[in-house]
C-alpha cells in the first residue's frame, strides 16, 4: 500500500440543513422476513461440500455472461441487459468484474428506503474494527475485523451464530489500519461447497499470512487448511515474500477453482513490493507473483483502496498498483501485449498458465507514470471496474473504468489495455480520458438503466455521476453529468448500487461518508437517487454510524444493507416489514 496520509479531515457538508438519522443504541426489535438470496456461483474443485442449504430464491443467468445487453432492454436506455445473477452478497462489490451493481434488490427501491420504517434493524458487537466488506451467505452474514475474529450472524435478527478467533494480530505500523492488521481485506464466499475463503495475519510464531477456508454454516476450518503464504515470486527467484512490511488490503478473487488475493504495504512503510497470490482449492498449491521482477523494494502495491481483482472471465485477472521506487519501476514506452517485468502505475491484466503460475498478458501506464511515482500519485490507489457489455461498442465491446489519486478517469479496452504511451504522438493509448477531478480513493460502481451511469466518491470532493454515450466520432465516452451537494471527506467508501433489475427510476446509490474526525467518527451511511436532476444527486436518506474505517463498503442482499464499522459492530438497514 503506498502512503495516503490525508491532510486536515474537513466535514462533510449538508448545505440543506440536513442531518443524519440517528440510530438509537439498546433493544432492538428482530425483523424475520429476510429471505435467502442466492444464485449459481463459481466452484473449487475438489472442496468437500456440506450439506445442502436453504432454498433459495435468486434467478438469472450466470455471472460473467448474464450482462449480454438485450435488444428489449436497449430500448429502454437500459446498458445492463439481463439483471445480473449472483450467490447471496458473495464477494467484493456484488461480482467479480466490481461493478458494485446489485440489480435484485426491489426491497431497497426509492419508495421502500423512504418508508418511514426504514431504519436500523439491529446492530451486533464484534471484536475489532471491520475494514472488510460484510458477505452474505445464505441466512448468514459473515463478518471479519482486523483483530482476526470472524463471525457468522444471522441476517434475520442479529444474533451470532458462530464464531472464530484466527491468531494473534499485528499491530499496524501506522494510524491506517489501527489498530491492527488481522483481517482486512474482503473475503469471498463459494456458495458451491459453502465456504469462505480469507487472508489473515497473524503475529503468533512470527508475522505470518494465512489463508483459510471455513464451513459458512458452522464456522469449522476445512481439512487441509490453513495454507501459510511463503516462498519466492514465479518472477523473483531468490526474493522471497516478506511478510513482515506487507499488508492485504485488495478484496479477494474466487476463480477457476483458485482464490487469489494482491498484497501491498502498511501504508507506506518500510521496504516492501507488490505481489499476487493465488492458492487452488483443491491442492492447496500456493503461486506468488511479483509487481517488480527480481526487487524487494520498488513498490508498485496491488491494495486498490480494498477494491478486489477484477476478472471478467476464464483465466484473465485484473489489477491496478501504486506508486514505484526507484529508475524502471514503471514501464517504459511500449505496447501492451509485449510487457516488461515492472508495472507501477499500472492496470495489469494476469493470465492463469497451465500449471497455475500467473504472467502478465496485457497493461496501461500513464505517460507521465515517472511523476506520478515520485509524487506518491498513485494510479492504483483505485481499484478497476469492468463495465458490463452495452457500455462498449463494435471496436471496443469490453470496457475498464480506472482512476487514481490525480482525479483522471481512463475508459480502457480490457482487451487492448493501451500499454505506455502508444497513443497518437506519443500520449495515452486509452478508449477515453474524462477530468481530471479530485482524486478517488477507492472503485467505480455502475447503473446499467437510464442510459447508463458510472458514479465515483471523490477524496474531499462530491459523489460524482458519470453519462455513457458515444462522441460524434462514435467511440465510447464518459462525461460528468452530476454531483452531489454534501462533501465526502477523506477514506470514505466506494458506490454501491441498488436496483429492481434496469427499471427506470429503481435505483439507489449507497457510500458511506467517513465522517467529521481524523478517525472516522461520525459516520454516516448515504442513500443518493441514481438519476441526475440538473446537475445534482438528491439525498434520499442518511443514517449515523458511529466510527467507521477507511474505504468501508456496504452489502446489499433481500433488502438490508449491512455496514461493518471501527468501533466494532455489523449494522443492519431495513425495513420493519
Amino acid at each position: 500500500m503506498s502512503r495516503s496520509h490525508p491532510p486536515a479531515h474537513p466535514t462533510g457538508r449538508h448545505p440543506t440543513g440536513r442531518h443524519p438519522e440517528p440510530i438509537p443504541r439498546g433493544p432492538i426489535s428482530p425483523d424475520a422476513t429476510s429471505p435467502d438470496a442466492t444464485s449459481p456461483g463459481a466452484t473449487s474443485p475438489g472442496s468437500t461440500s456440506p450439506p445442502a442449504g436453504p432454498r433459495r430464491r435468486r434467478t438469472g443467468a450466470a455471472l460473467l455472461s448474464g450482462f449480454a445487453l438485450l435488444a428489449p432492454a436497449l430500448a429502454a436506455g437500459a446498458l445492463g441487459g439481463a439483471v445480473p445473477a449472483r450467490a447471496d452478497s458473495p464477494t467484493v462489490s456484488v461480482n467479480t468484474m466490481r461493478t458494485a451493481w446489485d440489480a435484485n434488490e426491489p426491497g431497497l427501491a426509492p419508495a421502500q428506503v423512504s418508508g418511514a420504517d426504514f431504519g436500523r434493524r439491529w446492530s451486533t458487537a464484534v471484536d475489532g474494527a471491520v475494514y472488510a466488506q460484510p458477505l452474505v451467505a445464505g441466512s448468514t452474514v459473515v463478518v471479519a475485523t482486523s483483530t482476526n475474529h470472524v463471525y457468522g450472524v444471522n441476517a434475520s435478527d442479529g444474533k451470532i451464530l458462530w464464531q472464530r478467533a484466527l491468531g494473534t494480530p499485528v499491530a499496524s505500523s501506522t494510524a491506517c489500519l489501527s489498530p491492527g492488521t488481522g483481517i482486512i481485506s474482503t473475503p469471498v464466499y463459494d456458495k458451491a461447497t459453502k465456504t469462505v475463503y480469507l487472508v489473515s495475519k497473524s503475529g503468533d510464531g512470527g508475522a505470518h499470512f494465512s489463508v483459510h477456508a471455513l464451513d459458512a454454516t458452522t464456522g469449522a476450518s476445512r481439512s487441509g487448511w490453513p495454507v501459510t503464504v511463503a516462498g519466492s515470486p514465479v518472477n523473483s527467484p531468490g526474493v522471497p515474500f516478506n511478510p513482515n512490511t506487507s499488508a492485504q488490503r485488495a478484496g479477494l478473487l474466487l476463480l477457476d477453482g483458485a482464490v487469489y488475493f494482491g498484497f501491498a504495504s502498511d501504508c507506506g512503510v518500510g521496504t516492501y513490493v507488490g505481489t499476487v497470490a493465488g492458492v487452488n482449492t483443491s491442492t492447496r498449491k500456493l503461486t506468488l507473483w511479483s509487481t517488480e521482477s527480481g526487487s524487494a523494494s520498488q513498490n508498485a502495491g496491488v491494495w486498490m483502496s480494498g477494491g478486489g481483482l477484477v476478472s471478467d472471465g476464464s483465466g484473465r485477472i485484473f489489477v491496478a498498483t501504486g506508486n514505484g521506487a526507484g529508475e524502471g519501476s514503471s514501464p517504459l514506452k511500449g505496447p501492451g501485449d509485449k510487457p516488461g517485468g515492472h508495472f507501477a502505475e499500472s492496470v495489469v491484466r494476469l493470465g492463469v498458465n497451465s500449471d497455475g503460475s500467473l504472467a502478465p498478458r496485457d497493461f496501461f501506464s500513464p505517460t507521465n507514470n515517472r511523476e506520478m511515482d515520485h509524487g506518491d500519485v498513485d494510479l492504483g490507489s483505485g481499484g478497476p471496474v469492468a463495465l458490463p457489455s452495452g457500455f462498449g461498442n463494435a471496436a471496443h465491446p469490453h470496457l475498464m473504468v480506472q482512476v487514481g489519486k490525480d482525479g483522471r478517469i481512463f475508459l480502457l479496452d480490457r482487451d487492448r489495455l493501451g500499454g505506455m504511451g502508444q497513443g497518437p504522438n506519443g500520449t495515452d493509448g486509452v478508449v477515453g480520458t474524462t477530468g481530471p477531478f479530485k482524486g478517488v480513493w477507492g472503485h467505480a460502481g455502475v447503473w446499467g438503466g437510464d442510459g447508463g451511469y458510472v458514479y465515483l466518491v471523490e477524496n474531499y470532493g462530491s459523489l460524482r455521476a458519470l453519462k455513457y454515450s458515444v462522441n460524434s466520432a462514435g467511440n465510447p465516452q464518459l462525461t460528468s453529468a452530476a454531483t452531489s451537494p454534501e462533501g465526502f471527506g477523506y477514506a470514505s467508501g466506494s458506490p454501491v448500487v441498488t436496483s429492481n433489475g434496469t427499471a427506470a427510476g429503481s435505483a439507489l446509490v449507497w457510500s458511506i461518508y467517513s465522517g467529521t474526525g481524523p478517525g472516522g467518527q461520525n459516520g454516516e451511511l448515504r442513500a443518493y437517487d441514481a438519476l441526475p436532476v440538473n446537475g445534482s444527486l438528491k439525498l434520499r436518506r442518511s443514517f449515523a454510524l458511529g466510527t467507521v474505517t477507511r474505504f468501508s463498503v456496504p452489502a446489499t442482499d433481500g433488502g438490508r444493507v449491512f455496514v461493518g464499522t471501527k468501533d466494532g459492530h455489523l449494522v443492519a438497514f431495513g425495513r420493519s416489514t
